[in-house]
């Protein structure tokens, strides 16, 4: 059963990001009717960061003057952001600003997991290439280390990014992840009135399993009709996945299942996304790998929620 969301926390750091994040967070929160923590952390330096005593120094006065304003704007930009997102019901937002000092990463997953009911909507901070691939970025670390949902948040100017909630994209595949993300999705379609597609993804032929390169050889022998038999397969499969799917959203209107018959689900779903012409939101379970194998492999939920126009929730069984 899915924990009611009551506190909805938003790491802000002035950035373009952070900005967009709070302002999804300030819809999320009027339709769940959660409160919103507005969590600052002031970052270490590099000497404090690095495990050598001799290294380390405390901050001066200016120091922590410069960080305590840093602090201040970017918490006054989310606040200002928050009430621009639901105009003339910013009075119903019960808002707090939280501050701490350390890691951002560490602070942002402890300070979640030491609530109960808990979401976490961040902006995504984009590092690229080998960077991403070594060192991982503040979203990546709490996506995979926090017990709640995380809502990972884009700047941007496609429809599907704009204010407002029309449509709530759900890949399911029928695990007890994507259980989870179907419940979550069918209280935030109740709450907002947005319509459900339930998206299921399934392998055209049995070379794309696995996404391995050069396993064609292995079935190029394969009939039509043995072919046609995998692909119903897979739509037979659909149909028990959408099944399963419609039982944990519970009570929705306007539910449309898709097909997509792709060797490749991670862009099947990111192109769905792209073809909404209205505000829209994928929410979606998480597989369980650990972050190395999954930075060197790369989930669906991690493609997903890079590449996404939109923001992307991605929740834990």
């Amino acid at each position: 059963m899915t924990q009611t969301v009551s506190t909805i926390i938003v790491p802000v750091d002035g950035s373009g990001p952070s900005i967009a994040a709070a302002r999804h967070a300030g819809q999320l929160a009027l339709m769940l009717g959660a409160r919103v923590q507005l969590l600052y952390v002031m970052p270490s330096g590099p000497a404090e960061l690095m495990d050598l005593p001799a290294n380390r120094r405390k901050d001066t006065d200016a120091d922590l003057a410069q960080k305590q304003r840093h602090a201040e704007e970017a918490l006054a930009q989310a606040r200002a952001a928050l009430g621009a997102s639901v105009q003339g019901r910013a009075s119903e937002l019960v808002v707090e600003d939280v501050a701490h000092h350390g890691d951002p990463a560490t602070v942002i997953v402890q300070h979640a997991n030491e609530q109960a009911g808990t979401m976490v909507v961040m902006g995504a901070r984009g590092l690229g290439g080998i960077k991403k691939l070594f060192l991982g970025s503040v979203s990546e670390e709490t996506l995979h280390k926090a017990h709640c949902p995380v809502t990972v948040v884009h700047e941007g100017d496609h429809p599907a990014n704009q204010p407002g909630l029309k449509a709530l994209i759900v890949p399911v595949d029928g695990s007890v992840h994507s259980d989870a993300a179907a419940r979550l999705a069918g209280t935030l379609a109740r709450k907002s009135g947005a319509s459900v597609h339930l998206l299921f993804a399934y392998p055209r032929h049995p070379a794309e399993i696995g996404g391995v390169g050069g396993a064609m050889g292995d079935f190029g022998a394969m009939s039509e009709s043995m072919v046609e038999s995998f692909q119903e397969a897979g739509r037979q499969e659909a149909r028990r996945v959408f099944d399963q799917a419609r039982e944990q959203l519970g009570e929705v209107r306007g539910v449309q299942e898709v097909q997509l018959a792709s060797g490749d689900p991670a862009a099947a779903i990111v192109a769905h996304a792209e073809q909404q012409e209205t505000p829209a939101s994928i929410i979606m379970g998480r597989r369980g790998m650990g972050p190395w194998q999954e930075r060197l492999l790369g989930s669906v939920s991690s493609i997903v929620v890079s590449k996404s126009p939109c923001p992307v929730t991605v929740v834990h069984q």
